[in-house]
């Protein structure tokens, strides 16, 4: 290795497609920073892969919220809502996907999307993901209202339900009992 590799701020040292499982793992726990494209690339894909391990997906999305200055950004956000609309994906992924929405530049388009989770009936911890998404970008067009619609319509964690539903959206384990 010469000189000019070492003052390449160690984006040479990790290459993802060539590890996997527990050393994965922890290079994605000790980045730093998101700068290099084909860095985030690669962290991106590994959030992406339905068949990585999740831990390995969440630590990924975790990753990508330091790559807010990124020229990746808009391909990020893209996949993020692809994940989160997807009713197949786990929810503890799509949950760490919305966290890194709340760290994210965003724009309308993310508020909408979280709009659209916290109006659907999904799992409560996924609902309050999306509502930090709000709460961080009030600035962002469409953010505000948003909020206020649901203070008006509901307490948030009552979610928009049938009086005698509200056990059944927000506990999981309780859908079907009577059958």
């Amino acid at each position: 290795m010469d000189m000019s590799d070492m003052n390449h701020n160690n984006n040479e040292q990790t290459d993802f497609n060539a590890i996997s499982g527990e050393e994965k793992l922890q290079a994605l726990r000790d980045l730093i920073e998101l700068t290099d494209n084909r860095l985030t690339q690669q962290v991106l894909n590994i959030g992406m892969d339905a068949h990585e391990e999740d831990l390995i997906r969440i630590e990924a999305w975790r990753a990508l919220s330091m790559a807010g200055s990124s020229a990746l950004l808009g391909e990020i956000l893209h996949v993020a809502a692809q994940l989160v609309r997807n009713p197949e994906e786990d929810e503890d992924v799509q949950i760490y996907v919305l966290q890194t929405l709340a760290l994210l530049p965003i724009t309308e388009t993310e508020i909408k999307l979280a709009q659209e989770v916290l109006e659907g009936d999904g799992y409560i911890l996924v609902k309050e993901a999306a509502f930090a998404i709000l709460v961080a970008h009030q600035h962002v067009s469409g953010a505000k209202s948003a909020l206020e619609s649901l203070q008006i319509n509901t307490n948030f964690t009552k979610t928009e339900s049938k009086p005698g539903e509200a056990a059944t959206n927000s506990v999981r384990t309780n859908r079907g009992t009577e059958d």
